[in-house]
């Protein structure tokens, strides 16, 4: 039997005779009574609707030419995503001009905000349009020009609107509920946004951050993405190049940056290199210290290990004194487990921020692999030797791999780079004199 038999000879589902139309219909109504002269049709792509304009304009001729094709050909031409012949483009302005037409006014509305240019002739003369036409624009419009008449001025809207941004404690809601639908769309609102970083204080309260986080990440909207949200990103953290934050601060900004961007040290390699190296290794500093207590939490939850605690608090000593850059952990299948159940119960993220263990012979060895200065340090749970390498050291591992061999890393005893953990401390000395000298 083919399908479409086998769909035939099923039963009918019983459904309802008379439903209740009456809220669509309205609905239906006020969509063709604010868009008038639109039509349902099949989309046609920009070129052949400006093609289609085009010969209307040519042979004086329309009847080709439908209005929501209008509006789609002003908005590419005046964002100027699209060529038009110079006796269309001259239509377009004669006919905008004069317009009352709310569509059409939209669609420059729109472009004026994609593609403004400061000082530029189009920029000038649309502002002066919607000026003009000011009675005859859509509500949103009208709404955002009254809220904002800054934003039609051709040589310092952006830092017009900045300025205005700067006194809100939620700048994208603001600017929503004053009509810009997209406050993350366009060439003036990205010069806005930057000038807006400018024009803020220094991003070192919770208070100062959060009113940051709001504009990069609007509620029930997507994340602000690319080269504005690197900037946003740095504005977050430029305090904190050569200071540390409070545990308040770093606990919100490392919370809500991962969530949004994810891992510097192995995720979204699109969008972190945007950042600049010295905010991102603000980030990748503050990480190296949640992932060594991280281990030490996963290791004693794991094994109970007793070897590791007097590890974790040496290391993590040197941490707090600004010594370890970068630090990254590598889990035992056991480990990796109860890693698992550990973001489960917490929702910490830095608990699925490790790699795989892999050794056979060292099933339930966990490693912590540290950059010192130019040293690379690896560390190891149970009764693994720790190792001193020069970062240069082809046999140095890497850090932020997906897995690592412990067996495969693991230098021959007596080798001058490694050192064996005596229960008195020596291997403390031995490291203090190998990294601190």
């Amino acid at each position: 039997m083919s399908l479409l038999d086998a769909l035939r000879t099923r039963q009918r589902v019983k459904t309802r005779d008379d439903w209740e139309t009456t809220q669509f219909d309205a609905a239906a109504l006020a969509v063709r009574s604010a868009f008038p002269g639109y039509e349902k049709a099949m989309p046609l792509a920009l070129s052949e609707i400006v093609a289609r304009l085009d010969a209307g304009v040519t042979r004086w001729d329309f009847q080709d030419v439908r209005a929501g094709d209008v509006g789609l050909a002003i908005k590419a031409a005046f964002a100027r995503k699209i060529e038009v012949s110079g006796h269309l483009y001259r239509f377009l302005r004669s006919e905008l001009e004069a317009t009352t037409n709310p569509a059409f006014l939209q669609a420059l509305c729109q472009a004026y905000f994609e593609a403004w240019r400061r000082g530029a002739e189009d920029t000038t003369w649309i502002a002066k349009v919607v000026q003009d036409r000011a009675r005859c624009l859509p509500s949103n419009w009208a709404r955002c020009f009254q809220a904002l008449p800054e934003a039609l001025d051709p040589s310092a809207a952006p830092e017009l609107i900045a300025k205005a941004m700067t006194g809100k404690a939620d700048a994208f809601q603001w600017l929503v509920a004053s009509g810009i639908a997209s406050p993350h769309s366009g060439e003036l609102m990205r010069l806005s946004h930057l000038a807006w970083l400018d024009a803020l204080p220094d991003a070192d309260t919770v208070e100062r951050a959060e009113g940051v986080l709001a504009w990069m990440l609007p509620v029930g909207r997507p994340p602000l993405q690319g080269e504005a949200a690197a900037r946003s990103v740095e504005k977050l953290l430029q305090p904190w190049t050569k200071v540390r934050p409070q545990p308040e601060v770093q606990e919100l900004l490392l919370g809500k940056l991962l969530d949004a961007y994810g891992d510097p040290r192995s995720q979204r390699a699109e969008f972190w290199p945007l950042v600049s190296a010295p905010h991102r290794r603000v980030i990748v500093r503050w990480l190296a210290g949640k992932s060594m207590d991280a281990l030490l939490s996963i290791i004693t939850k794991s094994t109970a290990n007793h070897m590791w605690p007097p590890r974790h608090g040496f290391w993590k000593g040197l941490y707090e004194k600004g010594l370890i850059d970068e630090a990254w952990v590598a889990l035992s299948p056991g480990a990796i487990a109860d890693a698992e159940k550990m973001f489960k119960s917490t929702g910490d993220p830095v608990y699925t921020m490790t790699s795989r263990q892999t050794a056979k012979s060292r099933r339930d060895t966990c490693l912590l692999i540290m950059r010192i200065g130019p040293y690379t340090v690896l560390e190891g749970s149970h009764s693994y030797r720790l190792h001193v390498f020069l970062s240069a050291d082809p046999s140095a591992p890497e850090l932020y791999e997906e897995e690592y061999d412990a067996e495969a890393l693991t230098l021959e005893t007596g080798h001058r780079n490694t050192c064996t953990h005596d229960t008195h401390g020596g291997w403390m000395r031995w490291a203090e004199q190998r990294l601190l000298r």
